[in-house]
Formats: structure tokens, sequence, C-alpha cells
């Protein structure tokens, strides 16, 4: 009996597992300050907030997620202050990028524009502009 009911549950218990998400970034130029991700879920809530200091253009950023659908923000923190920085018209100094390389027109790109499923190790690509 135990046996048949591992056997059932066996499909169940590997949705949970969390998966391999690699990122690559592209179009870091500067070999200072790091590398700042906030990854959200459907919902538009963060759920994972990652950094990484820039000693040397990294080749790829893992990062350990459950199955499900997701949006990633990134962008090169070069003055290592914690924050975009921006200029006087509130636009961003600092280059950054969104999931599927998405831009916005005045402000973030759409949340529903930036999703992507992630169901099984995979890796993406991020164009800091």
């Amino acid at each position: 009996m135990r046996v048949l009911l591992f056997l059932i549950l066996i499909p169940f218990l590997s949705l949970a597992q969390k998966q391999k998400l690699s990122i690559k970034i592209e179009g870091l130029e500067r070999i200072e300050g790091k590398i700042m991700l906030r990854v959200k879920n459907a919902q538009g809530e963060i759920i994972l907030k990652y950094s990484q200091k820039v000693d040397e253009i990294p080749e790829l950023i893992q990062l350990e997620l459950a199955p499900g659908t997701y949006a990633i923000a990134c962008f090169h923190d070069a003055n290592d202050n914690d924050k975009i920085d921006r200029n006087f018209a509130g636009l961003p100094t600092e280059i950054y990028a969104f999931s599927n390389n998405v831009r916005g027109t005045f402000g973030p790109p759409d949340l529903a524009d930036q999703l992507f499923e992630f169901k099984t190790a995979k890796t993406i690509s991020l164009r800091l502009e």
C-alpha cells in the first residue's frame, strides 16, 4: 500500500522541486559596482532579490526557482548605492533590462510583457541598455 501511494505522489513531488534558471547578462561594459536582480511572480510581487559584485563580466547568474511564471528586472548599479540612479527628468542613468528584453515607453514595461514560463532548467538572456 505504501509503495502504491509513493508511486502516485512522485509526479506531484517533482513539481515543487526548484530548478536552475541561468541568466546571461549582455551589454555590461564596466567592471564596477554590482548587478542587481529582482524576480517577481505573476502577481507582480517581488519574491527574490539578488545582487552580485562585478569583479569581472559575469558569464551566467544562476538562480534556483520553483516552476512558475516570473518576470525579472535587472540593472547595473555602477556606483554601488543599491538603487538605480536617475537624471533630472527621472530617466535612468544606469543600464537596465527586463525579462523578454522588453522596454517601456514612459516607465517600466507592463508586467504581462515581462512574464515568462519557467518549467525546467533553462538559460535566458537579459540585454542591458
